[in-house]
Formats: C-alpha cells, sequence, structure tokens
C-alpha cells in the first residue's frame, strides 16, 4: 500500500512530544513490511538552522487563507529510508516554537492546505498517490476535513485513518475560523453532538467526523474516551462512531532502548545474562547521592510532574512510602512549579532515601530505567504510556494504574510482569506499592517477573502489523 502520514512533528527531523517519536518509527517500520510510506510535516524554522540535508524546492504554489494567500514551497528531506516532504509556510512556521502560537488555528489550517497541494504535485509530477492518508492528532484532522469534501472527487477514493494521541488537546476555536478555512458547519450541528462543540470549531472533532477508521494509541484508551470520564465532550461523537473506532499499542524503538547495547550505560546486560543491571544500580546511587545498597529496593519515575502523571497522588503517600519502608526513589522530570518545588523539598529533606533532578536528561533516564527495581507510573490517564514499555526492556517491574495503554500492557498474578491498581486513591496506590515489595524480597520469584517483562515484544515492527490491518480496514468502509 501507499501511506501518507501527516503529522506535526516527527523524529530525527522536530520534537515536542511523544507523536514525534510515534510518526518516525511507525513509518520505518511498515517500510520494512513493504509498504511505501511518505512522511510530510511542517518546515519549522529549527529545521531550517538545524541544517537538515534538503531538495528543492521541488514544488511551489499559494495556499487561500481567507481573503490572503500564503507562499507554500515543498522540500524534500535527503533521507532514503522514509520519503519526507517538508512544507516550507513562512507566515506558520518561521517561528520559534512548534505549537502554542494564539494563531495555532491559522498554521494549521495551512499546513492541511499545503498537504493537499502537495498530495497534487507527488499525483502529477512524480505519479505516485497515497491508498491511505494517515492524520495524527487535531493538527493534521483538517486534511480529512478537506478530502472528504472539497476533494471529494479528486480523491475521493482515498481512505483516510485519523490517530488520536491525547484526546485532551482538541484545536477548539471560535467558529468564525470556518470562514478562514473555507468550510461550512460540516454537519457538526445537524448531528447534535453538544454545545461544546456544535458552537465552536474544533479541529479534532472534524478529523473523527470525517475519517474512515478512527484509532488511538491503545485499546482501553478507545474505550475510555467513549465515556464521559475520558472523553473531554467529544464521548458522544466517539460514541456515534464507535463501529470505526480501534485501539494500537504504540512500539518503542528497540535499537534504541535496548540494555544489551545501551551507550549511557555502566554496564550493559540482557535477560540471560542480568549481572550487568547490578552494577547499573549501583551506579545510579552513587550518581544520585543515595547509599550503596544492592538489598535495598530502587523506585524510578521518568516523567513529566504533572497532575495528569499522578504526582499529586505519589507525593500524598510519600511520608508513607518513607516511614513504613526501606525504598530509595529517584525522579527525573520536571513540570508543575507545584509539585516540582514539593519533591525537591522531599529531597532535600531525605537526602538518604530520595534525589530528584529536574529537566530532562537522556543519559540519566536511561540510566534510572536500567538502576531501578521498580518504576513508577500512577497516571490520572494515559493514551498509551512508553515509560513501562522501557521499564519492562529494561528489567524495571512496573507498579502503574490500570488506564489506558498502562491497564494494556501491565499484567499482575500469575503471569504478570508487574503491579497494578485502579481506582485513584492513596490506598490502592499503597497496595500495589507493598505488594510488590513484598515481591522483590522473593529473590526468585523477582528475578522471574523480570525476565517475563523483558522478554515481551513491544516493537514497532508488531505495531505496523496491526496498522497495516488498519489500513484494509479502512480502505473497506
Amino acid at each position: 500500500m501507499n501511506v501518507l502520514f501527516v503529522a506535526a512533528e516527527a523524529t530525527p527531523y522536530v520534537k515536542a512530544g511523544g507523536l514525534a517519536d510515534v510518526a518516525g518509527a511507525l513509518p520505518a517500520a511498515l517500510r520494512t513490511l513493504g509498504h511505501d510510506v511518505r512522511v510530510v510535516l511542517p518546515r519549522y524554522r529549527e529545521i531550517r538552522q538545524n541544517g537538515v540535508p534538503m531538495e528543492g524546492p521541488i514544488a511551489a504554489t499559494f495556499l487561500p487563507l481567507g481573503e490572503r494567500a500564503e507562499e507554500l514551497r515543498v522540500w524534500r528531506a535527503r533521507d532514503d529510508d522514509v520519503p519526507t516532504y517538508l512544507l516550507d509556510v513562512p507566515a506558520a512556521f518561521e517561528r520559534g516554537v512548534i505549537y502554542g502560537e494564539s494563531d495555532d488555528h491559522r498554521r494549521f489550517i495551512l499546513f492541511a492546505r499545503a498537504v493537499l497541494a502537495t498530495m497534487q504535485h507527488l499525483r502529477e509530477v512524480d505519479g505516485w498517490q497515497p491508498d491511505v492518508v494517515h492524520c495524527h492528532d487535531w493538527h493534521a484532522a483538517l486534511v480529512i476535513n478537506y478530502l472528504k469534501t472539497y476533494y471529494a472527487y479528486t480523491f475521493g477514493h482515498i481512505a483516510t485513518v485519523f490517530t488520536i494521541h491525547n484526546l485532551a488537546y482538541q484545536g477548539q476555536v471560535h467558529p468564525d475560523v470556518l470562514a478562514v478555512a473555507g468550510l461550512s458547519e460540516g454537519g457538526l450541528v445537524e448531528n447534535g453532538l453538544g454545545a461544546g462543540i456544535a458552537h465552536s470549531f474544533n479541529f479534532m472533532a472534524r478529523g473523527i467526523l470525517y475519517a474512515d477508521v478512527v484509532s488511538t494509541v491503545s485499546p482501553t484508551y478507545a474505550r475510555e474516551i467513549m465515556t464521559p470520564e475520558y472523553g473531554e465532550r467529544l464521548d458522544g461523537l466517539l460514541r456515534r462512531r464507535q463501529d470505526r473506532v480501534a485501539g494500537i499499542l504504540n512500539g518503542i524503538d528497540t535499537g534504541r532502548y535496548d540494555p544489551a547495547t545501551d551507550r549511557h550505560l555502566v554496564a550493559t546486560y540482557d535477560v540471560d545474562h542480568l549481572e550487568g543491571k547490578a552494577e547499573c544500580k549501583a551506579a545510579l546511587q552513587t550518581r544520585c547521592g543515595l547509599p550503596v545498597d544492592a538489598a535495598r529496593p530502587l523506585l524510578g519515575v521518568v516523567s513529566r510532574l504533572v497532575e495528569q502523571k499522578g504526582f499529586d497522588l505519589l507525593h500524598v503517600i510519600m511520608p508513607w512510602l518513607l516511614q513504613e519502608t526501606d525504598a530509595q526513589l529517584v525522579l527525573l522530570g520536571s513540570g508543575q512549579p507545584y509539585l516540582q518545588e514539593a519533591f525537591q523539598r522531599l529531597a532535600h529533606h531525605h537526602p538518604q532515601r530520595v534525589a530528584v533532578t529536574t529537566g530532562f536528561d537522556a543519559a540519566l533516564a536511561q540510566q534510572i530505567y536500567a538502576g531501578s527495581d521498580a518504576f513508577l507510573m500512577p497516571s490520572r490517564f494515559e493514551p498509551c504510556g512508553l515509560g513501562q514499555l522501557i521499564a519492562l526492556r529494561y528489567g524495571s517491574v512496573p507498579i502503574v494504574r490500570a488506564t489506558g495503554g498502562l491497564a494494556d500492557t501491565v499484567r499482575e498474578g500469575y503471569d504478570g510482569n508487574g503491579f497494578r491498581f485502579h481506582p485513584y486513591e492513596a490506598s490502592h496506590f499503597i497496595d500495589a506499592i507493598r505488594r510488590a515489595l513484598i515481591s522483590y524480597r522473593d529473590v526468585d520469584g523477582w528475578k522471574l517477573l523480570r525476565e517475563r517483562g523483558m522478554r515481551e515484544d513491544h516493537s514497532w515492527t508488531m505495531a505496523a502489523r496491526h496498522y497495516a490491518g488498519l489500513y484494509q480496514w479502512a480502505r473497506g468502509q
């Protein structure tokens, strides 16, 4: 199949969040299965300044935006592995940031129009046309809207897939934007989907409404977002389309995240030779200023310090952890100031038990995965989650709240690979940690638990096979 990926970010070109990892890794995995996958993304100032090798411009035109027209130039990255087209719209993307501008809605209207113009160029000049257009998150949603309306005659036979990475970010703006985008209400009001949607211009809602198939990044999250608790006011629309909604777990780059080859570690190891993990634990304790003690359980955290990730709950249980257990905690991350400061105070008052590093340090992150005995992810909601997948690969047993992708990847019990709790309450989180610490004292049982997680396949190849099936489903709609 010919597949066109449309995303606002993708590694190795530009990254603001986890979307970039998906848009960078999944196309490559699909190409190894024989599919002709190409990627389009904005040519941000950052990409230009970083000196990414490019050919072009291979095409140039003007894009309508309300009563104005903005210049588009199309460049092709010199990357033979995954053909990537960088859409240069200076009015929209010659900025110092990727997201967060007051005119983001205008920027991504232009991006959608630029994608359609690029598709026309590829068909007319290169003779290449996608069988499936795969759009990611609200920034790319209008591509599907345009394909199914104004371009229905030109590209009407092309199937569309819309992937929701995080439903909380929807691109919801004033309805006046309809005129700027050159779109009608498009059925949203007529379908009676509620004032929160019908009386605004909602990029995400339009992607959900017009796509042949809607996907999310885990099966559990696909079910959760159809409920009022997780649906972010779009649950009604999602329930209407539930027969075309699917959840596919993200993968991880198993070449990058491999304890057998990781250059950031003092000692490498694999599931059959775990001696190096003990060295990694001692090195992590030393680096973080904690007493080096092989017997003491070491808990790791690598995350944004925000309430979504459950750090208000972690802070609530810290007195219990410090008073009733001998566990150490190593935390890397930054986020909401009050949470960041709260954990820094804990580290200051308990330097033998708690170590906190703010910001992000890629080497330290890998060292925490390798050196920790268990990995904490008490998220309020988690569409997929990558931390638990990396932790499993490095033999750090995950302790998670059973939501979204965490519920799909972490099992507790006879054939388990970790520990989980569901009610978002301190007592349930404490019980999960207590069960893990009891298990930790059973040396043989803990070794078996760790090895079971390390042997699991969470590669992008597995995810790519599922997406290939999803594309066939979309083409049959």
